[in-house]
């Protein structure tokens, strides 16, 4: 793949990951994406499963999950997402 192919920002990092690098984001540890729309789904089901998690540790009485999810109310909050991008 030609760089330009892997050119686009990073929804957790935003500018502070030149776009070149956008593919390695978040998943770098796991696999690379191959296009920004796979990244965007992944960093949509990782919203809602940290946000499931957070959730699950205040049903439990965590205080820090109970914190948490006083702070956060919505999936779309977490990782640095613009609320406006996510769908």
């Amino acid at each position: 793949m030609s760089e330009q192919a892997n050119s686009w920002a990073c929804e957790v990092y935003g500018p502070d990951l030149p776009a070149e690098l956008g593919h390695l984001c978040f998943y770098a540890q796991i696999e690379r994406c191959t296009s920004e729309a796979q990244c965007h789904q992944r960093m949509i089901a990782s919203r809602q499963q940290l946000f499931q998690r957070i959730n699950e540790l205040a049903a439990a009485g965590d205080p820090t999950g109970e914190y948490l999810a006083g702070e956060f109310t919505n999936p779309s909050q977490l990782l640095g997402v613009d609320e406006e991008t996510e769908q």
